[in-house]
């Protein structure tokens, strides 16, 4: 088998599969009759492959004697995805069988088996199983009687003008030549009663053949009747089911709608009422626009009056009161002229040894005012302590 393979290159992407496949019907006791071969294939398209080809026969059974049914089996391209090609081989004086449910005209074959073909599930052994059941059931090929060509006259006439022209011929050669034209006769008579109990098997066979015909084809009647009220009362009982489904869905959405009618009515009442609301909430915002716009103008005037008398907020009741005050508006002074520095710095506006210089000086002076104003603390607590302060 591997040679074979070999030779075909790279027709099969997985010749191993191919190889155990073929070597396993070829060993097995329905295909010993098959031999492998190399064969052109021509697919439907036109195109001509040369192809592994097991030839030979398989065995079929019909009315109790079996025969050797010619056939070959071509190993597609693509085998084992695609199924393999087969198809039935006439011998002499053999025709193929018209109409034949599983045999095509030029021969190929048809069968469920095929149809069905699966890589993991299917093989050639079980594949060679069902083609010799179908064709048990029912052949693929039938012969034809062929006519018989005329007798050759008989001998007797022959015999009998040589006896009579012979009138000196003894009596001894006479009953033997009588013997032998007797022979002839009888030999003649067996042949032609051969003949016709011929005739009458072959037409006998062929009306067996007609009531076999006709008993498969009321069975395949009623056996596709039969799966035709299967098939009507399985649909039956589905659509039966279907339609009480649908029965129920249409309750489920009759009460689904109500309740949603309900629930309108409902979200309507609520639009309503929010509107209402909407209505009031609106009125209570415009009042308090207006409040607002009135505590805002009266802001601005108590804010006017307060800038303006800015300087008369804050009356010291003694020179010490008028001192320490000075003192911490010029502490505070100094505390952002230093975090206005430091912004400057940060911001690049001036550089290091600017504000170094400048913070000295105003550092000095925040230091002057910060001591000067301890110093009038002290002299206040003592002056009410009653002691004198140095």
């Amino acid at each position: 088998m591997n040679p074979l393979l070999n030779r075909l290159g790279g027709v099969y992407r997985d010749p191993n599969r191919v190889d155990r496949d073929a070597s396993s019907l070829l060993k097995s006791s329905v295909g010993r009759h098959l031999v492998p071969n190399i064969s052109s294939l021509v697919e439907n398209n036109g195109d001509v492959t040369n192809t592994l080809c097991l030839k030979g026969t398989i065995s079929i059974h019909f009315r109790a004697q079996e025969y050797q049914q010619l056939m070959d089996i071509y190993m597609v391209p693509g085998y084992p995805f695609r199924p393999p090609k087969c198809y039935v081989r006439l011998a002499s004086n053999m025709y193929l069988k018209e109409n034949h449910p599983h045999v095509g005209s030029d021969g190929q074959v048809y069968l469920p088996y095929l149809h069905d073909w699966r890589p993991s599930s299917h093989s050639l052994i079980e594949l060679v199983v069902a083609m010799s059941s179908v064709f048990s059931a029912d052949p693929p090929v039938f012969t034809r009687v062929q006519p018989r060509s005329s007798p050759p006259p008989p001998y007797s006439t022959t015999y009998t003008s040589s006896i009579n022209r012979n009138s000196g011929t003894s009596q001894s050669e006479r009953d033997a030549i009588a013997q032998v034209q007797e022979h002839i006769i009888l030999e003649e008579s067996r042949k032609e009663a051969e003949c016709q109990q011929r005739v009458r098997d072959e037409e006998a066979q062929r009306k067996s053949q007609a009531e076999w015909d006709s008993q498969n084809h009321a069975s395949t009647k009623e056996k596709v009747r039969r799966k035709l009220v299967a098939h009507l009362q399985e649909h039956s009982s589905i659509s039966q089911k279907e339609i009480q489904t649908g029965m129920m869905d249409q309750k489920k959405l009759k009460l689904s709608q109500e309740r949603v009618v309900k629930h309108l009515a409902s979200l309507t009442d609520q639009e309503n009422e929010l509107e209402e609301y909407h209505k009031r909430v609106d009125e209570a915002l415009s009042d308090i626009e207006n409040l607002v716009m009135e505590a805002q103008e009266r802001k601005q005037t108590v804010d006017a009056s307060i800038m303006s008398n800015i300087d008369d907020m804050v009356i010291p009741m003694s020179a010490i009161d008028e001192q320490m005050l000075e003192l911490s508006t010029k502490q505070a002074t100094y505390t952002d002229v230093l975090y206005f520095l430091s912004n400057a710095l940060h911001n690049h506006s001036i550089d290091l040894a600017t504000l170094l210089k400048q913070v000295r000086k105003y550092a000095r002076l925040q230091f002057l005012a910060r001591a000067h104003l301890i110093k009038i603390s002290q002299a206040r607590a003592a002056s009410q302590n009653g002691e004198h302060y140095k």
